[in-house]
C-alpha cells in the first residue's frame, strides 16, 4: 500500500524565525515526489521543452510553430503533448492521446490539414474539435466533450512557449510581471539562441534542492569564494533579495563597473542615486516552481530543474542560453564565470544530496537575516502542496 503522507509533518512556518526547513524525506521519497507532480507541478507554468530528442530548443519549437497547422509534439515531466498553431495565430497546447484508443496522434513535427489519428482516423481540427471517424456515425450522444482534445493553459513570452497542464495558481502574468518590469530596456524577442554543451543532464540531486541552492546567496561566500569566484566578482554587501508572490529577484553591484548592464536596459529602481557609476552585475529571477531566468549584461541563461518520475533523488537539468551581445556571449565565462558557478553548484549540491539520504539529516532553522529566499521557497512548496490537498496543520 502506498504510504499516505500527514502534513503536518513538512509543516513550514510563516515566521521565519521559527521556521524549519523542509524535511529530509521531501526530498528523497517517492511518494512526495508523486505528490508534487500531481499538485505543484500541475498548477505552474512550465516551459515547453526541447521536441523530442532531437536537438532543437525552446527557440527552434517556437520557430517551427509559425504557420497556421504547424504541430510539434514534446514531453513534459513524462507526459506527451504536442503544440498546434490555430486559427487568427493562436497557439494551442493538447495531450497527444487520443480520445478514442489513446495512440499518440502526432508523430514527427508537421504542418497543415486536420490532425488524424493513425491507429482509428479519428480526426480533429486545429482547434482540438472532434471532426468524424467511420464507423461513429448517428451513434446517440455523440460526439461528447470528452472527444473533443483538452485544451491545456498555454503562454507564449519572448522565445518562450510555457504551458501549464492544469488549472494554474494564477495567470501567467502574475507570475512574470515584476520581472518584466525589471528589464524594461531589453526586448525578450531580440534574443538569439546560442547552443552550448550540457543544455540538457541529469544530475544529482531532488529538484527542490536545486532551487533551494538558487535561493539561497548565503553560500556565495564559501561555495562561490575568491580568488576569481563570483563573490569576487559582485559587490556582496548590495545583494538583494525581494520576494514576490510567484516569483524572486535576486541582484547585486559588479565590482568593476564595466561588468555592468548599461542603465538604459533596466528599470531606474536599480540606479543608485549616491554613486550613478554603479552598474547591476547580474538580475536572477526565479520563478515558481523550477524555472530560472539569468539576465547578464551578455544576454540570458535560462535553467529549468525538471523533476524525474521515479527518481526523486535526481533532476533533469536544462541550461539554455540567449545571446543579447554575441561579444560579451563569447567571453562571458571570463567575466561573468557562467560554466565555474555552474559547475560549482552541481557539486555542492550532489553532497547536500547524499546528505539528505543519510538518514542523519534534522530540519535546519533559517538564518533570518541571510535565508529569506530559501525560506520564501519552502514555504510556498509546503503551501501549494497541502492546500491542493485540503489538509490543515
Amino acid at each position: 500500500m502506498k504510504k499516505i503522507l500527514s502534513m503536518k509533518d513538512f509543516f513550514v512556518d510563516p515566521n521565519i524565525g521559527r521556521a524549519e526547513s523542509l524535511p529530509a524525506s521531501a526530498f528523497v521519497n517517492l511518494e512526495f515526489l508523486e505528490l508534487e507532480l500531481g499538485t505543484i507541478f500541475a498548477q505552474t507554468w512550465q516551459l515547453a521543452p526541447r521536441e523530442g530528442n532531437s536537438q532543437n530548443g525552446p527557440a527552434a519549437l517556437k520557430d517551427s510553430l509559425q504557420k497556421t497547422g504547424s504541430r510539434v509534439p514534446f514531453n513534459l515531466l513524462g507526459q506527451p503533448f504536442f503544440l498546434q498553431r490555430g486559427q487568427e495565430g493562436s497557439l494551442n497546447c493538447f495531450p497527444n492521446v487520443c480520445t478514442h484508443a489513446w495512440h499518440p496522434l502526432v508523430g514527427p513535427s508537421s504542418e497543415g490539414g486536420a490532425i488524424i489519428c493513425p491507429q482509428h482516423g479519428r480526426q480533429f481540427d486545429n482547434e482540438g474539435r472532434f471532426v468524424a471517424q467511420t464507423g461513429f456515425e448517428k451513434m446517440e450522444g455523440f460526439p461528447r466533450k470528452s472527444d473533443n482534445l483538452r485544451n491545456l493553459h498555454v503562454e507564449e513570452w519572448g522565445p518562450w512557449i510555457f504551458v501549464s497542464t492544469g488549472e494554474p495558481l494564477a495567470s501567467f502574468r502574475e507570475f512574470v510581471e515584476k520581472l518584466q518590469q525589471s528589464i524594461h530596456g531589453i526586448r525578450l524577442e531580440s534574443l538569439r539562441r546560442q547552443r552550448v554543451d550540457s543544455e540538457v543532464r541529469e544530475v544529482e540531486g531532488n529538484w527542490k534542492q536545486h532551487a533551494w541552492n538558487y535561493m539561497d546567496n548565503f553560500h556565495i561566500r564559501f561555495v562561490h569564494k575568491g580568488p576569481g569566484g563570483l563573490a569576487d566578482a559582485i559587490d556582496l554587501s548590495s545583494y538583494r533579495t525581494e520576494l514576490y508572490k510567484f516569483s524572486a529577484l535576486q541582484w547585486a553591484y559588479a565590482r568593476d563597473e564595466e561588468n555592468g548592464f548599461a542603465h538604459r536596459l533596466l528599470a531606474d529602481r536599480f540606479r543608485d542615486p549616491k554613486d550613478p557609476s554603479k552598474r547591476v552585475f547580474a538580475l536572477w529571477w526565479f520563478i515558481f516552481p523550477n524555472t530560472t531566468l539569468n539576465f547578464y549584461p551578455w544576454g540570458v541563461s535560462v535553467n529549468v530543474y525538471m523533476p524525474i518520475p521515479g527518481k526523486p533523488d535526481k533532476t533533469l537539468f536544462l541550461w539554455y542560453h540567449y545571446a543579447l551581445d554575441e561579444d560579451k556571449f563569447r567571453h562571458r565565462n571570463n567575466t561573468w564565470l557562467n560554466e565555474q558557478v555552474d559547475a560549482e553548484d552541481i557539486e555542492a549540491i550532489s553532497l547536500v544530496s547524499a546528505g539528505a539520504k543519510s538518514g542523519f539529516a534534522p530540519r535546519g532553522r533559517f538564518a533570518p537575516n541571510e535565508e529569506t529566499g530559501p525560506h520564501w521557497f519552502h514555504r510556498l512548496v509546503y503551501e501549494t502542496v497541502s492546500s491542493k490537498n485540503n489538509r490543515e496543520t
